[in-house]
């Protein structure tokens, strides 16, 4: 039961960015899914194929807009996206953690590690008994690479022939997002919470109205 809420085309970068922010809703949780263009080049991958483990850091933030004074903080995550390359065995681990996420997975394939590393999948950001009806919420997300320079041979011997920068990228935002109340749903407030977009009077279905802004 999840609807779409915004979905941005993914633009062209030179630099390290967020893009196809998408939030969605199901029964509990307000989830976010997101992508980070621009990330990888050539230096990049041929660190981490050298078998030097590379993690880029997701924040991510559900804000109330505040009309006056600044907008609040209503709940947050972040996730820690890593890859660690077997030299030996020819095989790429990624891991992703964070606030209920947990995933571990082994490929062999470039393409396949790097789509993981760069893009945020059913990431829960609040549960939906934290936002109050009518009030209008957004949620944003930014992503940054750090390095060790602490790192062991042959990884610092390696990074000061192939220097790679660190990034960080600017805040990108979703559309402004509105809970809404199903007078068909059952009366346990937990339940009766969806969302909306705002000024949007079409209904989807009985537990989620989401629309694009």
């Amino acid at each position: 039961m999840l609807c779409l809420i915004a979905l941005w085309a993914r633009p062209v970068h030179a630099e390290p960015s967020m893009t196809d922010i998408k939030v969605d809703a199901n029964r509990n949780y307000l989830i976010l899914d997101a992508y980070l263009s621009g990330a990888f080049s050539s230096k990049l991958t041929e660190i981490i194929e050298s078998g030097f483990p590379m993690t880029f850091i997701y924040k991510i933030e559900l804000l109330k807009r505040v009309s006056i004074f600044a907008d609040s903080l209503i709940s947050k995550n972040e996730v820690t996206n890593t890859v660690h390359y077997d030299t030996l065995k020819k095989v790429f681990t990624f891991t992703s953690e964070g606030k209920s996420v947990h995933r571990k997975v082994h490929t062999k394939s470039l393409e396949r590690y790097q789509s993981l590393m760069l893009t945020l999948k059913n990431i829960p950001v609040a549960p939906l008994y934290k936002l109050d009806r009518d009030e209008q919420y957004y949620v944003r997300v930014k992503a940054a690479m750090e390095t060790d320079e602490g790192f062991w041979f042959p990884f610092n011997y390696l990074l000061f022939f192939v220097p790679i920068n660190e990034f960080e990228t600017s805040w990108a935002e979703s559309p402004s997002l509105v809970l809404d109340v199903d007078p068909d749903f059952p009366s346990d407030d937990s339940k009766k919470n969806s969302l909306s977009g705002k000024n949007h009077p079409k209904v989807m279905n009985n537990v989620i109205r989401s629309f694009s802004q």
